[in-house]
């Protein structure tokens, strides 16, 4: 195992900061550019990008393309090897984006790999349908 310390500029150490905060949610690069706006912090679309490039071959951030026309959305997802567990759900009304991790779908990925001979990538496995906050809104209008 590999003990030495990565060495972060500032404005690599403020992106996996940002991307931090976010908790498990989802921001892309335009988001992350907002912020700085907003901070009155100079750091360029092409630095973000590069960060981000770095994260992910670090594997402390995950990239992931929704569909053909939205731009890529990164999770910081640290240094947690263990994520055979998890996908995502779509809400389909309002776009949010929801990280589950739940040990059923080890079951399903296991059967796929040994029956279908076919491995699963749990972060590229995404169900779409009606979130919580969606689905009682909706609810909520029809009475």
């Amino acid at each position: 195992m590999n003990h030495a310390k990565t060495y972060r500029t500032r404005q690599q150490t403020a992106i996996l900061n940002y991307i931090q905060s976010v908790g498990e949610g989802y921001v892309t690069v335009s988001q992350i550019a907002e912020h700085f706006r907003e901070n009155d912090e100079a750091v360029g679309m092409t630095t973000i990008y590069r960060h981000l490039e770095k994260f992910q071959k670090e594997g402390i951030v995950q990239k992931i393309m929704l569909d053909g026309n939205s731009g890529a959305c990164y999770q910081y997802i640290g240094k947690n090897d263990d994520n055979s567990g998890q996908f995502l759900l779509k809400c389909e009304d309002c776009g949010d984006i929801i990280n589950m991790g739940c040990n059923h779908m080890n079951d399903l990925y296991l059967h796929v790999l040994k029956e279908h001979h076919f491995n699963v990538n749990p972060h590229r496995t995404m169900f779409y349908g009606t979130c919580e906050k969606c689905l009682y809104n909706k609810e909520g209008k029809r009475k």
